[in-house]
C-alpha cells in the first residue's frame, strides 16, 4: 500500500450535501413532537400487533409475544427518529449521564473508574485513508474500567488489557451507555479502557476523525503503558466492531503490531447496506436503512462515493480475502463474532466470517438463532454464548 492518501478516494472538499447535526435546541423540540407522535400511535398499534400474534403463526418458534411486540414497537420508534442525526455531545468527558450503572458499580466497590486524556497521534501517522486535511487529532477521553481485585502493580507491561470500541452508528452513543465494557472487564478480570472517540456528526469530526481518536488509544497502551500488542482485546459492538476492524487494517498499513485478538457484536461490515438480510430481515430488526444511510453520508463526507465500497469501510465486500486478511493469521490474531440470525447486517458478518476462514485466520462465528442486532449485550441466552465464547478464546 501506498502512504499517500489515494486520489481516488479523498475529496478536495467535504460533500455538503452531507446531514449536519443540528443544534441541542433543535433537535429537542423536533424528538418531543416526534415522540408525542410515537405516543400517539400506541393506542391502536399495540392492540392490531397483538391480534397479529395471536391470530397468524409466530414469525419464529423462539419468539414470545412480548418480544414481537417490543421488537415492533423498537423499530416504529427508530422509524420516526431516523429522519434526524442527533446533536453533538454536551460533555465527552463525563462519567454519568449516561454512565449511572457504572458509577453506582463503584459505590458498592465492584469496580474503579479513571478518566484519562489520550493524546492524539501526530501528523506523521495520518498515512492513506486518514490523510485529510480538514481532519485533526485532538486530545480525546478514555474511561478505564478496573474490576475488584485488580493490582496497580500490573500495569506496566501487563499481559492482557481489553480496549473497547462502543457502537452508535458513528453518530451517538458514548463509552459507558452500556455495561458491555463493565460486564467484559468483571468477567475476565481484565481492566478496560473504552475511548469516546468522535461522532461524525460534521466535517472537522467526519471519517479519519474515529479512527484516529482509537489509533490514540492504541498506542497509549501500547507506548506509554507499554502493553504487548498481543496482549490487547479488541472489544466492539456494531459501529465499534467496524472501527475495530478499521484499526486492525489501518494498524496493517501503518506496519505496526497487531492486538492479539478481537471479539466483535454484530459487527457493522458493510456501509453499502447491500447484501440480502438487509431485506430478508427487514420486518424484524430494530435497525432502519434510513438511519444507516445518513450515517454513512455524515461519517464519509471527506470520501468519493466509490470510497464506501473499498475495504476500509465495507471489509466484508473484500475481493480476494484470502490475501487481505492473511495478515491476521500470519500475526496470530484471534477473531469472535457473534451476530443475529434475524438482524439485518446477518449476511455481510457471515460472508467477513467465511473470508477470514479462507485466509487461514482463527476465527470463531456464532449465530444467536432468531436473535437482533447486538444481542450478546443484553439478550440473556446471546450474551450468556457471548460471554463463554470470549472466555474460551482468551484460553486458547
Amino acid at each position: 500500500m501506498s502512504s499517500s492518501p489515494p486520489p481516488h478516494l479523498i475529496r478536495a472538499l467535504p460533500d455538503s450535501s452531507a446531514p449536519n447535526a443540528p443544534s441541542h435546541l433543535i433537535y429537542s423540540l423536533i424528538t418531543s413532537l416526534t415522540y408525542v407522535l410515537y405516543l400517539s400511535i400506541l393506542p391502536i398499534y399495540i392492540p392490531c400487533l397483538i391480534l397479529i400474534h395471536f391470530s397468524t403463526s409466530r414469525p419464529f418458534p423462539t419468539w414470545s409475544l412480548d418480544q414481537r411486540i417490543s421488537t415492533r414497537l423498537n423499530k416504529l420508534r427508530t422509524n420516526l427518529f431516523a429522519y434526524w442525526i442527533p446533536p453533538n455531545p454536551y460533555d465527552d468527558w463525563s462519567i454519568a449521564p449516561p454512565g449511572e450503572a457504572y458509577r453506582e458499580a463503584s459505590e458498592r466497590g465492584e469496580v474503579e473508574l479513571e478518566v484519562v486524556d489520550l493524546e492524539p497521534v501526530g501528523e506523521e501517522w495520518k498515512k492513506g485513508i486518514a490523510k485529510v486535511e480538514g481532519v485533526k487529532g485532538v486530545t480525546r477521553p478514555g474511561f478505564w474500567t478496573r474490576p475488584k481485585g485488580w493490582d496497580d502493580k500490573k500495569v506496566k507491561g501487563e499481559d492482557k488489557v481489553i480496549l473497547h470500541i462502543h457502537g452508535g452508528s458513528y453518530i451517538r452513543g458514548h463509552p459507558l451507555w452500556t455495561t458491555f465494557a463493565m460486564d467484559i472487564a468483571k468477567l475476565t478480570g481484565l481492566r478496560c479502557l473504552t475511548v469516546n472517540y468522535r461522532k461524525t456528526l460534521s466535517a472537522t469530526t467526519a471519517f479519519p476523525a474515529p479512527l484516529l481518536d482509537v489509533l490514540s488509544a492504541y498506542t497509549y497502551l501500547t507506548r506509554t503503558l507499554s502493553i504487548p500488542s498481543s496482549g490487547i482485546i479488541l472489544l466492539g459492538e456494531s459501529a465499534g466492531a467496524h472501527l475495530a476492524l478499521c484499526l486492525s487494517q489501518y494498524v496493517h498499513f501503518l506496519g505496526l503490531p497487531q492486538p492479539g485478538y478481537m471479539a466483535l457484536s454484530s459487527p457493522w461490515c458493510d456501509f453499502t447496506l447491500s447484501f440480502p438480510s438487509y431485506r430478508t430481515n427487514a420486518d424484524f430488526d430494530q435497525l432502519t436503512p434510513l438511519r444507516l444511510r445518513k450515517a454513512v453520508r455524515s461519517a464519509t463526507r471527506w470520501y468519493k462515493p466509490s470510497a464506501v465500497e473499498s475495504w476500509w469501510f465495507s471489509p466484508a465486500r473484500v475481493k480476494e480475502p484470502t490475501e487481505h486478511w492473511e495478515y491476521l493469521k500470519d500475526e496470530g490474531v484471534k477473531v469472535y463474532m457473534q451476530y443475529g440470525g434475524r438482524e439485518l447486517m446477518r449476511d455481510e458478518i457471515v460472508t467477513l466470517g467465511r473470508g477470514m476462514k479462507t485466509a487461514g485466520v482463527d476465527v470463531s462465528v456464532r449465530e444467536h438463532v432468531d436473535g437482533l442486532h447486538t444481542g450478546g449485550l443484553s439478550d440473556p441466552i446471546a450474551k450468556k454464548a457471548f460471554q463463554k465464547d470470549l472466555l474460551e478464546m482468551l484460553r486458547r
